[in-house]
């Protein structure tokens, strides 16, 4: 049954998952072995030219938790996003889910918000940080809240959001990768801080479009992905 279900569209999809997963994987190492420039901080490194003068003090303790918890989310984030995770391991996607909304909430995004009125780009950065910050806190409380209001199928598009929205993370690296070969990076700047998130939430909401335009067309898939869980999987996943 398995065997049969493996259709080239399922296949290419898996691929694509499984490629985007190493390009968040190695990207996220890159940036942990950067780690060693900033304790103790060394202010002649890209990130940290020119914030000594505000580091020590609120602006330090936002910094350090953020590029801890940073790390973590986007890892654990991939397991979350797995369905054979999920599906094999629910005690713990549960669990798992519990300590990666708590994480954000509380420590990632109230640190990213701190950081962002600090932004080098100016009032463009400011205000485009400070979006995510809260756009990726929003998300992340939607997530928990419509699960434990058992509507699973908003619970994982609200949580692939706050997924994607870390994944900014990883986009503005790239970003940053691909300036160095094609246009200054001054001429980017100014629109880094709001392309680096609102690009993949754009494209995450175009396949959701998609999805549900097709599972209009098809009455089988629509009534596959209204179809309610079992009372013992929901009650894994809700906490009941």
């Amino acid at each position: 049954m398995e065997a049969t279900s493996a259709t080239p569209a399922r296949i290419l999809r898996r691929a694509l998952s499984l490629a985007a997963a190493l390009v968040i994987l190695k990207v996220t190492a890159a940036v942990v072995w950067n780690y060693r420039n900033y304790v103790p901080p060394d202010f002649h490194v890209d990130f940290l030219r020119g914030r000594q003068a505000y580091f020590f003090g609120a602006y330090g303790w936002s910094f350090y938790i953020h590029i801890l918890t940073g790390p973590f989310t986007l890892v654990a984030g991939l397991l979350l996003m797995s369905e054979r995770f999920r599906q094999r391991l629910p005690r713990w996607h549960r669990r798992l889910g519990r300590v990666q909304v708590l994480t954000i909430l509380l420590a990632l995004a109230p640190s990213g918000l701190w950081m962002a009125l600090y932004a080098q780009a100016g009032l463009s950065g400011q205000l485009g940080f400070s979006a995510l910050a809260i756009a990726t806190a929003v998300c992340t409380a939607m997530g928990w809240r419509t699960a434990v209001q058992r509507r699973y199928e908003s619970h994982r598009r609200w949580m692939t959001r706050s997924y994607a929205l870390l994944c900014s993370a990883v986009v503005i690296r790239l970003i940053g990768g691909l300036a160095t070969v094609t246009v200054p990076s001054e001429g980017l700047d100014q629109f880094t801080p709001w392309l680096c998130w609102l690009a993949p939430l754009a494209v995450l909401e175009w396949v959701f479009a998609q999805t549900k335009r097709n599972a209009k067309r098809s009455p089988e898939m629509g009534r596959y992905a209204k179809e309610p869980r079992s009372r013992t999987e929901s009650q894994l996943l809700a906490g009941g």
